[in-house]
C-alpha cells in the first residue's frame, strides 16, 4: 500500500477520493477559455486541509492533456518554499526568469530582462503597496541601489510586456501555501501580485484559506483584509466543501487497506457502526483529516494486530491524532477509564471520579465535546452511568477492549508488554485443541517461562482460556482439552502463581475451563467424558476441585430443585473412580512429592475409608526418609506482622493435630527427635522438624499454637 502524505497532493484524478476531479476540470477549462489578453488573478478559497493543493494539481494535470498549441505555460511558485527569507519579490521573479524560457523559445528574451527587473525593484516593490515592515528597511535599500547602476524600471517592464504580448502564449502562475505564512510575508506576497498583476497573458491562480490571508493583512498593514483581497483578486472561487459521504468513503477505502488482515472474528460491524458514528465521524472534516489520520493508523497498527480490538484502537487513535491533550489524559490514568465500575464503594470515591472526569470533558473543544464524550463512554464502559459488574471483564479480555486493564496497555504503549501472553499465543494453544497430549504440553512448557511480575505464562494461559471456552473451541473439542487439562493440572501447580491468601492457585485455575466446558455438552454425555478423563488423566488435585464443586452444587440443588451439571448420583460415581484413581497413583513413589499432598489426603479420607489413608500414610512413613517427606509437605508459611513494626515476616507453622488422622502425632515426635539427635536430619527439613516438635510441646502445655488453620476440603 502506497501511503497518502498529509502535505502531498494527489496529482491523478484517477485516484481521486473527494470528488475534487470536476471541480479541477471545469477550473482548468474555464483558465483556457478566457477570452482577453490581459493579466487575471484568480483566487480558490478552502479551509487548511480542505484539498486546495490537489485541485491545484489536477489542474495541471488536465492542462497537460491539451495540445501544446492550446495549453498555457504553467509556472509554480510555492511561496512556503522561501519563507524566512527577505524579498519574496526576488524570489518570484527568479521564479519566472527560470522557467519560462524552458516552455518555449517565444520566452527566451526575458531572461535577462526579468533578472535586471527583478534587481531593479528588489524590495522597493513593497512602497506600492502596503507599507508594512518596508519603511524599516528602506535605509538598507537605499544603501543597496546607491552601489549598483540605476535600472529603468519602467522601461524594463514595458520590455517585459512587449515580450509577453508578442509571444501570443498564455502563462498560468499557480501560487498555493499562502496561508502558511507568516502575516508580514503574506502582505509583502500579495503586494507583489498587486504590483504585477497587469503583465498581459499572465494569469495566477492563487490558492489560499481567505480568512487566514485577511487576518493576515490587517494583522500587518491595518487595512481591511477582506477588501485588500477584493482589490486584488478578480475572479474568486470557492473550494466546493467535500460531501460527508464521499469524506467517510475515502475514510473507509483506506481504513480497509491499512486494517484489512484483522484477524478474523475481532471486528464487529455492530460496535464499530455505534463507535464512529459516536465520536469518529466528527472528527473527520476534511480530506486532509482522512489522510493525517489513516497515515498515522498505517504506522501504529501493524505492531499491535490481532493484540487490540480494531475499533478501540481506531477510536483511541483518533483521539490522539485530533484531541492529543485528551489522549495523554486518558493514558495516564488507566484506574480511571479501564475496569468494569466507576470509582464508586463510598461517596468521595464517586465525587472525585465525576470531577475528574468533568475536567477533561470541559477542555474538549466544543463542537466535539459531547460527540468525545459518548464516544469514550462506548470505549470504557466505566466512566457511563450504566453499572457493569466483574462478568463483563471476561468477555472485554477475549474481544481485547481497551477498558480491560490487562489489555488496556498495549493500545499506548503500541507494543504487547514484555512476558505478557499475547493473543498469538492464546491462539496457538487453542489451535491445539484437538490433540490432548499436545495441548498439555504447551500449557507444561508455559510453566517455565516468567513473566516480569514472576508469574508463569502457564497462570496466564490458563486465566485467558476461561476467555475462550464458550465459543472458540470447537465442541467436537471439549472432551479432548478436558482430558488434557485432568491430566496435566496438577503439573502446572507452583507456589509463586499463587500471591496472598485469596489468590486461587492454578489448581482452581484449570478446573474452572473443565467446569464450564461442561455445560457445552449433552447432559448424558457429561459424567462419561468426566470418568473417562479421569480414569486415564494424573491430575487428580484438579480432578478433585471439579468435584468438590459439582457435589456442593448437587447438595444445594436437593433444597432447591434447582438445575445442575450433573445430579448427584452422578457425582457419588465420579467420586469412586477418583478414589480408584488415586489409589493407583498413591502406589507410585512421585506420589508423596505432590504439592497438594495435604489436601488430597483430606479429600481421600473423607470419600472413602480413613484407615485407608491411615495405612497409605503407615507404608510411607516407615522409612526415616518418608516419615520426613510427608511431614514437610504439611509445613506452612503465614505472614505475620509485631505491634509497632511496619516488617512483614513469613512464619512457619506446623500443628501435630493437622497429621493426627494420619500418623501417631506423640510417638512421630519422639522419632523426630531421635533423629535430631543423630544429626539425621537435612537442611531441607530442618525447619519443618523443628517447628512440628516446637508445637508439639506447645500442646502438651495446654498452649494452641498460634495460626491453627486445618488442612479440610
Amino acid at each position: 500500500m502506497t501511503a497518502l502524505s498529509a502535505d502531498r497532493p494527489s496529482t491523478d484524478p484517477k485516484d481521486d477520493l473527494f470528488g475534487h476531479a470536476p471541480f479541477a476540470k471545469s477550473l482548468a477549462d474555464s483558465i483556457c477559455r478566457y477570452p482577453g489578453g490581459d493579466g487575471l488573478v484568480l483566487a480558490l478559497y478552502g479551509p487548511w486541509g480542505s484539498g486546495k493543493s490537489t485541485v491545484l494539481s489536477y489542474v495541471g494535470h488536465y492542462l497537460d492533456q491539451l495540445p501544446e498549441g492550446e495549453r498555457p505555460a504553467v509556472v509554480t511558485f510555492n511561496p512556503w518554499w522561501f519563507s524566512g527569507q527577505e524579498n519574496l519579490a526576488r524570489a518570484f521573479l527568479g521564479q519566472l526568469r527560470a522557467v519560462l524560457p524552458t516552455k518555449s523559445e517565444k520566452f527566451e528574451k526575458l531572461g535577462d530582462l526579468l533578472g535586471d527587473f527583478a534587481e531593479g525593484i528588489g524590495g522597493l516593490i513593497d512602497l506600492s503597496g502596503v507599507t508594512g515592515g518596508a519603511a524599516a528597511k528602506l535605509g538598507k535599500l537605499i544603501g543597496m541601489a546607491t552601489k549598483r547602476k540605476p535600472k529603468d524600471v519602467p522601461a524594463l517592464k514595458a520590455e517585459i510586456c512587449t515580450v509577453l504580448k508578442e509571444a501570443g502564449k498564455r502563462i498560468l502562475v499557480v501560487i498555493d501555501d499562502i496561508d502558511r505564512l507568516t502575516p508580514e510575508e503574506t502582505r509583502q506576497l500579495f503586494t507583489v501580485i498587486k504590483a504585477l498583476a497587469d503583465f498581459p497573458n499572465v494569469v495566477y491562480l492563487l490558492a489560499f484559506d481567505r480568512e487566514v490571508a485577511a487576518q493576515a493583512i490587517e494583522q500587518q498593514g491595518g487595512l481591511p483584509g477582506e477588501r485588500y483581497l477584493e482589490k486584488i483578486i478578480q475572479v474568486p472561487f470557492e473550494l466546493p466543501p467535500v460531501d460527508r459521504v464521499a469524506l467517510r468513503r475515502a475514510l473507509f477505502e483506506r481504513l480497509d487497506q491499512v486494517l484489512g488482515d484483522t484477524p478474523e472474528g475481532l471486528f464487529d460491524r455492530s460496535y464499530w457502526t455505534n463507535v464512529f458514528f459516536d465520536g469518529i465521524d466528527p472528527m473527520i472534516q476534511v480530506p486532509r483529516d482522512v489522510v493525517r489520520f489513516t497515515n498515522t493508523l498505517s504506522v501504529t497498527y501493524p505492531a499491535v494486530r490481532g493484540e487490540v480490538n480494531p475499533v478501540d484502537f481506531i477510536a483511541l487513535e483518533a483521539i490522539r491524532v485530533f484531541l492529543p491533550d485528551l489522549y495523554d489524559v486518558i493514558r495516564a490514568n488507566p484506574d480511571r477509564f479501564s475496569g468494569h465500575s466507576r470509582d464508586d464503594g463510598y461517596e468521595g470515591g464517586r465525587d472525585a471520579a465525576q470531577a475528574f472526569h468533568q475536567r477533561w470533558a470541559s477542555e474538549i473543544p466544543e463542537p466535539l465535546r459531547a460527540s468525545t464524550q459518548a464516544l469514550l463512554e462506548r470505549i470504557f464502559p466505566k466512566i457511563g452511568q450504566m453499572g457493569y459488574g466483574p462478568d463483563w471483564l471476561i468477555e472485554w479480555r477475549r474481544n481485547l477492549r481497551a477498558c480491560h486493564p490487562e489489555v488496556f496497555p498495549i493500545y499506548f504503549r503500541l507494543t504487547v508488554p514484555p512476558g505478557a501472553v499475547s493473543r498469538q499465543e492464546v491462539a496457538a494453544l487453542l489451535s491445539l485443541a484437538g490433540t490432548p497430549a499436545d495441548f498439555g504440553n504447551a500449557l507444561v512448557r508455559a510453566k517455565s517461562e516468567r513473566r516480569l511480575d514472576g508469574l508463569s505464562k502457564a497462570r496466564a494461559l490458563l486465566e485467558r482460556l476461561m476467555d475462550h471456552v464458550e465459543k472458540d473451541i470447537p465442541e467436537a473439542n471439549v472432551p479432548t482439552v478436558i482430558h488434557s487439562l485432568f491430566d496435566v493440572g496438577d503439573a502446572l501447580i507452583d507456589p509463586d502463581d499463587e500471591r496472598g491468601m485469596f489468590d486461587f492457585g492454578n489448581v482452581s485455575r484449570a478446573a474452572r475451563p473443565v467446569y464450564h466446558l461442561l455445560k457445552r455438552l449433552p447432559s448424558d454425555r457429561r459424567a462419561a467424558v468426566l470418568a473417562s478423563a479421569i480414569e486415564a488423566g494424573r491430575a487428580v488435585a484438579v480432578q478433585a476441585w471439579l468435584l468438590r464443586s459439582l457435589d456442593d452444587e448437587a447438595t444445594k440443588a436437593k433444597d432447591s430443585n434447582e438445575t445442575t451439571l450433573l445430579p448427584a448420583e452422578e457425582v457419588s460415581k465420579l467420586k469412586r473412580v477418583w478414589l480408584d484413581r488415586v489409589r493407583t497413583l498413591s502406589g507410585e513413589a512421585g506420589f508423596l512429592d505432590h504439592p497438594e499432598l495435604p489436601r488430597l489426603l483430606a479429600t481421600w479420607k473423607r470419600w472413602a475409608d480413613g484407615a485407608e489413608v491411615r495405612a497409605w500414610c503407615d507404608r510411607v512413613t516407615t522409612s526415616d526418609g518418608g516419615l520426613l517427606a510427608l511431614l514437610s509437605k504439611f509445613l506452612r508459611h503465614t505472614k505475620s506482622q509485631t505491634m509497632g513494626d511496619w516488617a512483614v515476616r513469613l512464619r512457619p507453622c506446623l500443628d501435630p493435630r493437622w497429621l493426627s488422622d494420619y500418623i501417631d502425632t506423640e510417638a512421630t515426635a519422639e522419632r523426630l527427635r531421635r533423629l535430631q539427635q543423630d544429626g539425621q536430619v537435612s537442611d531441607a527439613m530442618r525447619e519443618a522438624v523443628t517447628q512440628y516438635l516446637k508445637e508439639h510441646e506447645m500442646l502438651k502445655s495446654g498452649k494452641d499454637p498460634d495460626g491453627f488453620t486445618a488442612f479440610n476440603d
